[in-house]
């Protein structure tokens, strides 16, 4: 029975992804800017890439541009041009579609071969020794249910914080271990210049086995916000990487 063959097809194709991912060297949380950046970079590299993303679609903040005007900003193209993506010099800015870059980022991580897994919510993260070693996730929906569904684990030899304003991965950390983090996770006034020049200077491990891109930066570090121009959360995805790289 044709129906039958169809859903037996899409549960062994997941699960099969799922299980060859459980274990993996990086896992990214968050598929905006930064998230999929990194993980292009990573896969690209030949590193073991998971990518979790809680919302149905990847692209994060990049779709609606500013206000639901579907336009974004950068002030270099040399990762837009190496993901395809056609951009329009403005004086000292250039314009990019914003429906064409969520989707060529998406398209390029996945075929440099990371695994994104959408619908997928880290809820909290699996530490030893002090040292972190992967996440706990659950479906979304089972999430936005409350419903008592208990959830299982991915591993990771670095978990890669790219949840953007909220930094929800450091926020785990902070809520068990308050001290390190003693200051309110939130950025800071809107400041362009600062913001794009200070997310790529203070990418990096905050926590043994954790490093922080994009706009989580700036809530872990309390930097101003930037607004819709994205080439620091594109370099800040392609130096965690490169970071990574260098430990791995």
């Amino acid at each position: 029975m044709k129906e039958i063959d169809i859903s037996r097809i899409i549960i062994e194709e997941y699960n099969r992804k799922l299980l060859e991912h459980l274990e993996n060297d990086v896992v990214v949380v968050g598929a905006g800017p930064a998230g999929l950046t990194a993980a292009y970079y990573l896969a690209k590299s030949g590193i073991k890439t998971a990518v979790l993303e809680k919302r149905l679609s990847v692209g994060g903040g990049i779709w609606a541009g500013a206000a639901g005007y579907s336009f974004v900003v950068v002030e270099g193209t040399e990762i837009l041009d190496e993901i395809g993506v056609a951009a329009k010099k403005r004086g000292d800015l250039y314009a990019a579609d914003a429906i064409e870059f969520a989707t060529a980022l998406g398209y390029q991580a996945k075929k440099a071969g990371a695994a994104i897994f959408n619908v997928t919510e880290a809820e909290d993260i699996i530490l030893k020794t002090e040292v972190i070693e992967g996440v706990v996730v659950n479906n979304t929906t089972m999430r936005m249910s409350g419903l008592p569904v208990d959830p299982f684990c991915i591993s990771s030899k670095y978990l890669i914080d790219a949840t953007g304003h909220p930094a929800e991965v450091v926020g785990m950390l902070k809520r068990k271990k308050p001290g390190l983090f003693p200051k309110e996770l939130q950025e800071g006034f809107m400041d362009v210049d600062r913001a794009e020049a200070s997310v790529v200077e203070k990418t990096g491990e905050i926590y043994p086995g954790l490093f922080v891109a994009g706009m989580a930066v700036c809530s872990v570090f309390n930097l101003p916000r930037m607004g819709p121009i994205f080439g620091g959360m594109l370099k800040s995805g392609k130096k965690v990487a490169e970071l990574i790289k260098e430990k791995l």
